[in-house]
Formats: structure tokens, sequence, C-alpha cells
């Protein structure tokens, strides 16, 4: 029998986790890279640290997707952060393969891929373990907080 949960079965939100967490992921490495773009473009920036620039900002969004994806799941955090991981750069890979016309799988491709996959897990490990806040403690700001209510009459 399916599961369900909140109207969509499990697999469908464990679908809609990854595809969420994609598009974060690349909604923070494009403007990161239109940043660098322009830094390049405008500035006397050494071109030796293009690359550093270019996979840190990859590794940034690959990170934020990986705790976005394991933030709605503490059994399985690890899990569905590599797979956003893998899932990106297997997307950055058909894409660039596309546009360069050129499909074979170089030492650096291999590498960016597990780079990728080991950062979205890294994510996804912390998303799936953090704690949340409770609400009362963020309302607390200035007074006591809720923990000590009950002693006090």
């Amino acid at each position: 029998m399916q599961e369900k949960t909140g109207g969509q079965s499990a697999a469908a939100k464990a679908g809609y986790g990854i595809a969420s967490a994609l598009l974060m992921a690349f909604c923070i490495t494009i403007p990161v890279m239109l940043v660098l773009a322009a830094v390049l473009t405008f500035t006397d920036f050494p071109e030796k640290y293009t690359t550093i620039g270019v996979v840190l900002a990859t590794l940034s969004g690959l990170f934020a997707a990986g705790f976005r994806a394991g933030m709605g799941n503490e059994k399985n955090g690890m899990l569905r952060g590599g797979l956003t991981g893998l899932a990106y750069m297997v997307i950055l890979y058909l894409v660039s393969s596309i546009c360069f016309k050129d499909f074979t799988l170089s030492q650096r491709a291999i590498i960016m891929i597990i780079t990728g996959l080991l950062a979205g897990a890294v994510g996804g490990l912390l998303g799936g373990n953090r704690k949340a806040k409770p609400f009362s403690r963020l309302n607390s700001f200035g007074g006591k907080s809720d923990s000590f209510r009950k002693y006090m009459k």
C-alpha cells in the first residue's frame, strides 16, 4: 500500500524535494558565476584563479542544495543530498557536452562529478541532522525564554 503524506505519495514528495533543491542550486550558482564573470571582465583579476572561483561557486550551490534536500528528511538526508549533487553535476555535464559537441568523459569531469556528489551529501547530512529551534524561542527576543516559564509564578 502506498504511504500518503499531505496529499502526496512519499516518492512524489521526495522527488519534489530534490527538484526544488536543484532549482535552488542553480539559483545560487548562476548569479555567483555572473558576478565572477563581471569581476573578470572589468578588473585585473588573475585568470589563474578562475577555476577556483568556478569550483567554489558550484560547490556552494551544491552544499546549499544538499542542505535543502536533507532538511525535510531526517533518515536519508545524506542520500538525498548526494542524489541532488549527482543530478546537478550530470545536468551540467550534459548541457556542456551539448554546447561543445564533445561527450568525452575526462578525468576533470569525473573529479567534478565526484566532488559534486560529496558536496551534496555533506550538505544533506547537515540538513538532515539540524535541530530546529522552537518557535517560542524565537518569540522571546529580549525577554525570558519559555524554558524557565514553568518555574515562574
